[in-house]
């Protein structure tokens, strides 16, 4: 597994990048996830968002000091959204390289997906119902994206699992 850190992120989890320099053999990896770290009003949460489909999984911060820490909630989470899609993920048997964020066009994306969570929150405030995390993350992964071809991520997964 093939992880794209921002240097906020690398930061708040005290890790190193794994090859300096090292480009990435293949772009838009299954296996391939980028994240960032931003508040949603005073709570802290971290977004990692997968290269291929630009599904988006969204966690709050809060205990994520380490990269120990990140895995042990990050991969089982991976592990129940390719169990969604009735397809196999071993969270106990990963290698982790973690490398910088180059691809622009997935930042940009990820900076959509932000902005997107942030309108998501302030709408939630002023309605007498609320939703959360889970339905803020289910609504991100319904919405098209240009660098998809204006598809959604969650319909783009599906087919990259070959569940279609």
């Amino acid at each position: 597994m093939i992880l794209h850190l921002s240097k906020q992120l690398a930061d708040r989890l005290k890790c190193s990048v794994s090859l300096q320099g090292m480009p990435v053999v293949q772009s838009g990896r299954l296996d391939a996830w980028s994240g960032h770290c931003f508040r949603i009003g005073r709570v802290e949460h971290v977004m990692m968002m997968n290269d291929a489909s630009l599904y988006t999984i969204l966690m709050p911060a809060r205990g994520l000091t380490s990269i120990d820490s990140f895995l042990k909630a990050f991969l089982p989470k991976v592990a129940e959204v390719w169990h969604r899609f009735d397809s196999e993920f071993d969270a106990q048997n990963q290698q982790v390289i973690v490398l910088k964020r180059t691809n622009r066009s997935l930042i940009g994306s990820m900076s959509d997906a932000i902005q997107s969570a942030k309108f998501y929150h302030e709408f939630n405030l002023n309605k007498t119902y609320s939703f959360g995390p889970t339905d803020l993350e289910e609504r991100l992964n319904m919405a098209p994206y240009k660098a998809l071809q204006y598809s959604a991520p969650f319909e783009l997964l599906q087919k990259l699992l070959g569940k279609s």
